[in-house]
């Protein structure tokens, strides 16, 4: 008979429990361990990804720019030689006009030529030679000069390393002859490669030389390498290098040790620097908006003054912007921004509201004729409210009352294509004036007078600031004025700041005169003080002055004005 021990009745769960509690300690040590592996590596792999940021930043720059630089190669070269042509195509036709004037003498001819040169922006001058000696010239005048001292060879088209009026300026040279008559073309080549390439300074090669990156001229030997990235005209004996394929090398080979040490430790502050570029063009973007819906652009008026009997013939007006935290801004400080936005055009339909209520309230001061004048780009012109607007502008006056002027600012260069003139030929229908701003800078050139039928020539301040130069009227100035002269064409000068400039202008034929020497820009709360009394002028006890044709001989009073051409409408005819 079997009897159970009371003792191993009790041992057994008690040995049962332990083996339970220590199996449930080690899970929860073994959960304990995992939650904290888990944790670590969460932690690693966000410490991972973080500091990957930059570099991923940094590499898909770099993968950018390498793209962007193979892009611009393709395209820099096509496009630079294409402008190059084209250029060159209008230089030849130009030097081949020129070839007949060499038959005659230079006092005869030299009018005409400077004519023609004013159709090449690009040019400082043009030469005529005979039997082997450069005799005229668009800059001197009569010279004597052998053919063989410029620096010419027989090829069309030449570099050579400067000459006397600009030693350190490398000049492109474009000559063409008939017989003993020959014509050259002189052109600046630093700055035709800058004005056709954009400010990138690809390396040319004109025949035998190579016009560096740099500026410098290399003669090239005749078993130099070829470079496999040249681009070559079809049409003229000129090529060029685009530099655009050493960035690519560059970036192909992968970033440095240094380039990825920046990564790591420019990473972060440059996606920073992004995030508030990006945050900065969103702001300024309803800063414009609100600006335009609020009003905060508002016209200040510069004061033009009439040569011919001293008084005041109209106002520009020019944009400031009221900003409700910077207070009065001047153009430099929005402009450039705006004329790249969506807001250019309504601001300026603004602008031309405001003007037309504040100069309406004051029409007892504004002589008949009394000219307004407002700024606009190209795309200006291919808005099709353009001439709604200028109508509007003009109702708000009694008829001929005011004449408006659209000053045409060609920073981009405008195309005549048929929608551009039709706005043109609308608003022209409308009595509205058009003027070229900044005259012989830019794209501006005799062809955009011909095209766009312009009334009036504004001179760039630059040639007044040069006033008053111990040698007068300078040649480039007085090819304008003479240009002005035979085209019809009123000239108004800007940039007037001392009364010497305003004599050299006034004796020389410009009818109106702008700058500081008689009024700075304007509120229109000061406008009226302005417009009752005369303009600052220089001493009236010399009296009238009397302006001198080209050649320094007395011609005719200003006040005497001249007629429009058929077609045309000048300034002085409504005044």
């Amino acid at each position: 008979m079997h009897i159970a021990h009371p003792a191993a009745d009790t041992v057994a769960p008690a040995r049962t429990g332990r083996a339970a509690g220590v199996r449930g300690a080690a899970m929860a040590v073994r959960k304990r361990c995992c939650a904290r592996l888990s944790r670590r590596v969460l932690h690693a792999g966000a410490v991972a990804l973080i500091v990957s940021i930059p570099f991923l930043l940094g590499l898909g720059w770099h993968h950018i720019q390498w793209m962007m630089a193979g892009q611009q190669e393709a395209d820099h070269g096509r496009v630079a030689m294409s402008k190059l042509e084209a250029m060159l195509d209008q230089v030849h036709s130009t030097v081949d006009a020129s070839l007949p004037l060499a038959a005659g003498d230079c006092v005869e001819v030299v009018d005409a030529l400077r004519l023609k040169a004013a159709t090449l922006p690009q040019a400082r001058s043009l030469v005529l030679a005979r039997d082997g000696m450069a005799y005229c010239s668009t800059l001197y005048g009569e010279i004597a000069v052998p053919i063989e001292a410029t620096g010419l060879s027989d090829d069309a088209v030449t570099l050579v390393a400067g000459n006397e009026v600009a030693p350190d300026r490398p000049l492109l040279l474009y000559r063409l002859s008939r017989g003993p008559h020959e014509a050259v073309a002189v052109l600046d080549a630093l700055h035709v490669r800058q004005s056709l390439q954009e400010g990138r300074e690809s390396a040319w090669v004109v025949g035998a030389k190579r016009l560096e990156r740099a500026g410098g001229i290399r003669v090239l030997s005749p078993d130099a390498d070829a470079e496999s990235r040249l681009v070559t005209s079809s049409r003229h004996p000129v090529a060029i290098a685009p530099d655009a394929g050493d960035e690519q090398a560059k970036h192909s080979r992968g970033p440095s040790s240094a380039a990825w040490l920046l990564m790591a430790l420019a990473g972060m502050p440059m996606g920073y620097l992004f995030h508030r570029w990006t945050i900065r063009r969103r702001t300024l973007k309803r800063e414009f908006q609100r600006a335009v819906r609020d009003g905060e652009f508002v016209p200040f008026y510069q004061p033009i003054v009439r040569c011919a009997d001293r008084n005041w013939a109209g106002v520009e007006v020019l944009a400031r912007w009221e900003h409700p935290g910077r207070g009065l801004l001047a153009p430099d400080r929005f402009m450039p921004h705006l004329e790249h936005s969506d807001f250019l055009l309504p601001m300026t339909a603004g602008l031309m509201s405001r003007a037309a209520r504040e100069l309406a309230g004051m029409l007892s001061l504004l002589p008949a004729g009394f000219h307004v004048a407002f700024n606009i780009t190209p795309a200006h012109l291919s808005a099709r409210w353009l001439p709604e607007h200028c109508r509007r502008f003009l109702a708000a006056f009694p008829p001929g009352r005011i004449a408006l002027v659209l000053e045409l600012t060609e920073r981009e260069g405008v195309v005549p294509d048929a929608d551009v003139l039709a706005v043109l030929d609308e608003v022209r229908r409308l009595g509205v004036r058009i003027a070229l701003d900044d005259f012989g800078v830019g794209h501006s050139n005799l062809s955009h007078l011909q095209e766009l039928h312009a009334d009036r020539l504004k001179i760039d301040r630059g040639f007044v600031t040069r006033l008053p130069d111990p040698d007068g009227i300078t040649p480039i100035l007085r090819t304008i004025l003479d240009l002005a002269e035979r085209l019809d064409l009123d000239v108004v000068a800007e940039g007037v700041e001392i009364p010497a400039q305003a004599d050299a202008l006034a004796r020389h034929g410009v009818a109106f005169l702008q700058g500081y020497l008689f009024a700075r820009p304007l509120p229109a709360s000061l406008l009226p003080g302005t417009l009752a009394s005369r303009p600052p002028w220089f001493d009236d006890a010399r009296g009238m002055l009397q302006p001198i044709d080209m050649r320094g001989k007395m011609t005719k009073q200003i006040a005497g004005g001249r007629k429009p051409a058929h077609g045309s409408v000048s300034l002085t005819e409504a005044e």
